[in-house]
């Protein structure tokens, strides 16, 4: 995925391996600093393992895993001090709420939690969370927990974002929202890697994209480059669908 800015995410020949099943292939990733890049593939194509793995989560079987020059895993608290991490299904203390867990994650980051939290307020508005902060994150919706948890991810205004499905749960009003926000987030010069099902998503925002296929990565490249790799004018589905579609097994002869 060349670009003239260098990359701030390089994933070198890594394979993941859980017991004798092979999750991850060989991966070869980079991502230049600044740029908006999906993550696509279908359920189960090993994403959600590679951000894993990028977290310092999981210690790759083999190869290198680097975000802003750190080694993901045996430099991984220096890692988490740069990256926001917003899982599928983000989960919250069942005693906390939705400004306590805000206060608690900047405070852990070492940060002045007051002004932190004052920061934050312009971005709590706009999300609709203002009248939920002192209620039990617990019992938030899906959506807000989605929203609670994008917030947590740029408390520390990481130089990486690393988002799994960010707008599984959310309304359009919402998504749109991440939409301006993702673009804001770019032009202040974070690196935004995210998974998603829908192609939208990565036609509106991404300046490139990458596409997983049972732990291979099959196709990585500007979304335009993308568009054209298969000859021609197709659309980001049609590529997709192309890189991913499962070979048919033959007809059993008469």
């Amino acid at each position: 995925m060349p670009d003239s800015a260098p990359p701030l995410v390089q994933i070198d020949h890594v394979t993941k391996n859980y017991g004798e099943k092979q999750v991850l292939k060989d991966i070869t990733l980079q991502v230049p600093a600044g740029q908006i890049c999906g993550l696509l593939g279908r359920n189960g194509a090993g994403k959600t393992t590679l951000f894993r793995l990028l977290m310092g989560i999981l210690k790759a079987t083999s190869g290198t895993l680097l975000v802003d020059g750190c080694d993901a895993f045996e430099d991984r608290v220096a890692v988490k001090r740069l990256v926001g991490f917003l899982p599928d299904e983000p989960v919250f203390h069942s005693y906390l709420s939705g400004r306590e867990v805000l206060e608690l994650s900047a405070g852990m980051h070492g940060l002045d939690v007051p002004a932190t939290m004052q920061r934050l307020i312009p971005l709590i508005i706009r999300m609709n969370l203002a009248d939920a902060m002192n209620q039990f994150a617990e019992d938030y919706s899906r959506g807000m927990k989605k929203k609670l948890g994008l917030l947590l991810a740029l408390v520390h205004q990481p130089k990486l974002l690393i988002l799994d499905e960010p707008t599984n749960g959310l309304d359009v009003e919402s998504t749109l929202l991440f939409y301006d926000l993702m673009r804001e987030e770019s032009a202040r010069g974070t690196t935004i890697l995210f998974s998603t099902h829908l192609m939208d998503h990565v036609t509106h925002l991404c300046t490139h994209a990458a596409i997983i296929r049972n732990g291979l990565m099959v196709a990585a490249a500007g979304i335009e480059e993308l568009r054209r790799s298969l000859g021609g004018w197709h659309t980001l589905e049609e590529v997709f669908l192309q890189h991913t579609r499962e070979p048919q097994p033959e007809a059993p002869a008469a």
